[in-house]
């Protein structure tokens, strides 16, 4: 009988009270570094197909490749460096395999109370050594109940690829917030209407999860978090694996209400240093 890797009950009560999990050492080194160099390879090869424009959106700046449906981000402070990739699992089947790896799956099904689940999207991030920026405080929810009727019940797997330290810019989570509901955002017209206003939240309630490579953070889509800058000498990779009840379309599948196009400088945020 195949092994089953879903919750146990500590965990359980842990994700009812944080609204994240963490588990150590669910991926080998030797999977952290095969998992690394399909990362690399994938962002090689959209480096090599790059035609389109660069535009800021919120704190972020995109180039949507619309031939195969996939974003980049871009570093703001270096327009040259790739932040993240976003969707990727319809153009790397190996990246697409691990998604469907149990010690992700498993675990997911006791977030979302379902059995039968389907990638909603997939992410990953490169936190370069030095020049790696941050990922301003946010809720995925904001970013997705725009299009997708289901968005409140998406649920992420985070594999770190490399040690997660503060030096690094690891992910910080503020615990008990997925009982909040959604917090308050930035008021305006443009893209950052779904980042947090951080003036109306306390930012002593982060956590920083510093782990080892191979663990994995599971949560919700009202979690609130972020990630600082890498100002190590060691890069600060992630997989992010979102997942949804199976019968719904996948994110790329699903019209936008936004188009990927410049906002006014009074949209954007003003980077965390």
């Amino acid at each position: 009988m195949a092994k089953s890797f879903r919750l146990t009950a500590e965990e359980k009560a842990t994700l009812d009270r944080d609204g994240f999990v963490v588990r150590k050492a669910v991926f080998s080194p030797e999977e952290c570094d095969r998992m690394g160099r399909d990362c690399d390879d994938l962002s090689a090869q959209l480096l090599a197909r790059k035609r389109g424009s660069k535009n800021v959106m919120g704190s972020y700046m995109f180039e949507r490749d619309e031939d195969i449906l996939v974003t980049v981000k871009w570093e703001p402070s270096d327009p040259d460096l790739v932040q993240g990739i976003e969707p990727f699992a319809h153009v790397s089947p190996v990246l697409n395999d691990w998604g469907h790896d149990p010690r992700l799956v498993d675990p997911c099904k006791d977030l979302t109370g379902q059995d039968d689940l389907v990638l909603f999207t997939e992410k990953v991030n490169f936190k370069r050594a030095h020049k790696g920026g941050p990922i301003i405080l946010h809720q995925d929810y904001p970013y997705w109940a725009p299009f997708a009727k289901v968005a409140r019940d998406v649920v992420t797997a985070m594999i770190f690829l490399d040690e997660a330290s503060r030096e690094n810019g690891c992910l910080e989570v503020a615990p008990g917030t997925h009982k909040e509901g959604v917090q308050p955002t930035w008021q305006n017209d443009g893209f950052r209407n779904r980042e947090i206003d951080t003036t109306k939240f306390d930012m002593s309630r982060l956590v920083p999860l510093e782990v080892p490579a191979g663990s994995v953070a599971f949560f919700g889509s009202l979690l609130v978090h972020r990630s600082l800058p890498n100002t190590s000498v060691h890069d600060r990779r992630a997989l992010l694996y979102s997942y949804q009840a199976a019968g719904n379309p996948h994110a790329r599948e699903i019209p936008r209400p936004f188009k990927f196009q410049s906002e006014t400088d009074t949209q954007r945020a003003t980077p965390v240093t």
